[in-house]
């Protein structure tokens, strides 16, 4: 559906895309994630026509667009401050685009309304000022006034990014809905992580104008492919040369101690003297303990490295600060990366 091919960006000196590759297939919900500055909203931009290429071509439906303007690319896109019109009521700016285009004006208010109805807005709130309604109401607005316009292609540049985490999350929700609703392909920008592994189809994570990696949330984060994307998705404990080494003695054949080595926090686990439990035990002591509600964060030290665990509450494991444990890490478990440990 979308094809970036060798796509290059320069502001004066400064190349924010260098050689940039990218394929998004039809219908899916694709995310581009990674820090500031990454490129990840220069790249969305390349799509949309908001930007001009140095070199590269972009395609959408195998139609080469690298030189139509953004009004002729059938795009849709909502931007991070919503870029709502604070002048018009939300009926009119969600109706601006189909003036645009001439609409007669019973077709207008036709589709304003059916929108505005599948994201939830009421008709008192279509004839309000947009500087009446909440964050996550003039958030809904900015998507109406672009699927008003039924564009093959919606471009979202982090648009929950102004919200607070429990709006956030339930827009999340809706958001993923209306999607899969429509059907329509959906590229989203956005540095949350969790963002991005609970509503993409697939992600790509950049990491200064270049793809570390793209796959299935899935996949990112139980087997990332670079050390950049292993630290950057979720957290993970960085082990030491000699407490892998002491893996491989006890079965852990295929790792390599000179390679940078990391462990997901919930892989690592407190073996229990009741239960048989797979892995190579190593002994520590607990050295802190970090209450999340769904679970809690132990800090254990051991000879070598000090290790972070998440465990689940409600297990009935709850060690005490100062107790001693032995911590259970499977060989296969641990994500290993070429380079030298830093």
């Amino acid at each position: 559906m979308i094809t970036l091919a060798d796509v290059t960006v320069r502001f004066g000196a400064i190349e924010a895309l260098p050689s940039f590759s990218l394929q998004v297939e039809e219908g899916e919900f694709f995310t581009l994630l990674g820090p500031s500055g990454c490129g990840k909203t220069t790249a969305l931009r390349s799509i949309a026509g908001f930007v001009s290429l140095s070199a590269g071509t972009v395609r959408i439906a195998g139609r080469d667009v690298s030189q139509l303007p953004s009004g002729k690319r059938e795009v849709g896109m909502v931007f991070q401050n919503y870029a709502l019109f604070p002048s018009m009521s939300v009926r009119e700016n969600i109706a601006f685009g189909l003036q645009v285009q001439r609409r007669p004006k019973s077709e207008i208010d036709r589709r304003v309304d059916e929108i505005a109805a599948q994201v939830d807005l009421s008709s008192e709130q279509l004839a309000k000022g947009v500087a009446e309604l909440s964050g996550g109401q003039q958030q809904r607005v900015a998507i109406a006034r672009a699927l008003v316009l039924r564009p093959k292609i919606l471009l979202l540049d982090e648009p929950l990014s102004n919200l607070d985490a429990k709006l956030r999350q339930q827009l999340r929700l809706q958001l993923k809905e209306l999607q899969g609703q429509f059907g329509i392909t959906t590229v989203y920008v956005t540095h949350d992580q969790e963002e991005a592994l609970s509503m993409s189809d697939r992600i790509a994570v950049l990491n200064r104008g270049r793809v570390e990696q793209v796959g299935r949330p899935e996949e990112i984060y139980d087997h990332a492919a670079t050390e950049f994307v292993c630290t950057f998705i979720g957290e993970a404990n960085k082990l030491s040369p000699r407490l892998v080494g002491t893996l491989v003695e006890h079965g852990g054949a295929e790792l390599d101690p000179a390679k940078p080595s990391y462990i997901r926090f919930e892989r690592v686990h407190l073996a229990e003297d009741a239960q048989p439990t797979a892995g190579v035990l190593i002994p520590g002591t607990v050295t802190a303990r970090t209450y999340h509600g769904p679970h809690s964060r132990y800090r254990v030290r051991t000879e070598h490295d000090t290790l972070q665990i998440v465990l689940t509450e409600g297990t009935g494991l709850r060690p005490q600060v100062g107790q001693e444990v032995k911590v259970a890490i499977e060989p296969t478990s641990v994500l290993q990366y070429s380079g030298h440990p830093k």
